[in-house]
């Protein structure tokens, strides 16, 4: 819900004319909705390469398939094939991709991906030093490189300070989301409903391997 009403903000005058976000969603609902370029969808189906109408239906769902055949046919609003889209988004979700975070979960999501990926730490040499004093622990022969993983010489002066902000994108539209605008947006994005269960079991899980790292460190020291 949060990340359709922040893309429909964002693009509320472009691609909407400031339009109300119910009346945008009853117009997608029911195939009326023109897209930026004036066309209109055949029959059902939308254009899957139009953005507008694209990102108001389940398109967190459909940016995780790679069945091309399912992407084309994922803007189709009589929703024929929501189970084999969802079934394929649940997988990729579970087994193509590393790590996933959470938006309402953002500053644990935010150390987990540094944790995960060194490269995103706050600061690279620093990351490079706590990683090497860990793989000496462990009893890898890194040649006790000080500037391990590194350029020689590198320092990171710059560095990768991943912080989140609240930005207010109203511009026109819809402010605030009603039950009624709430339910529109459920019945066109309930794959995303699907998906996202998927994705808070998945950080779940994922918050315990890092518990379980975090212990194992201390074990080391």
């Amino acid at each position: 819900v949060e990340r359709l009403h922040r893309m429909y903000q964002r693009t509320a005058r472009e691609c909407y004319e400031c339009k109300e976000l119910k009346d945008v969603l009853t117009q997608i609902n029911s195939a009326e909705f023109s897209d930026k370029d004036g066309g209109m969808p055949h029959g059902t189906m939308y254009n899957p390469h139009d953005s507008c109408t694209a990102e108001m239906i389940g398109h967190q769902a459909t940016n995780l398939l790679s069945d091309l055949s399912l992407y084309n046919i994922a803007n189709d609003v009589s929703f024929p094939n929501e189970e084999a889209i969802v079934n394929e988004a649940v997988w990729n979700l579970r087994e193509a991709i590393t790590w996933i975070g959470l938006m309402e979960r953002m500053e644990e999501s935010v150390e987990g991906f540094k944790e995960v990926f060194p490269w995103l730490a706050d600061n690279l040499n620093g990351a490079a030093i706590s990683m090497e004093h860990e793989l000496i622990k462990r009893g890898d022969d890194i040649n006790a490189d000080t500037s391990f993983g590194l350029p020689e010489g590198f320092i990171d002066e710059s560095s990768c300070l991943l912080r989140h902000r609240e930005v207010d994108r109203y511009t026109c539209g819809t402010k605030d989301i009603d039950e009624e605008t709430l339910k529109l947006i459920e019945g066109l994005n309930m794959r995303d409903l699907a998906v996202y269960r998927a994705a808070a079991e998945r950080f779940e899980l994922q918050q315990e391997v890092l518990k379980e790292y975090r212990e194992s460190l201390h074990l080391q020291e």
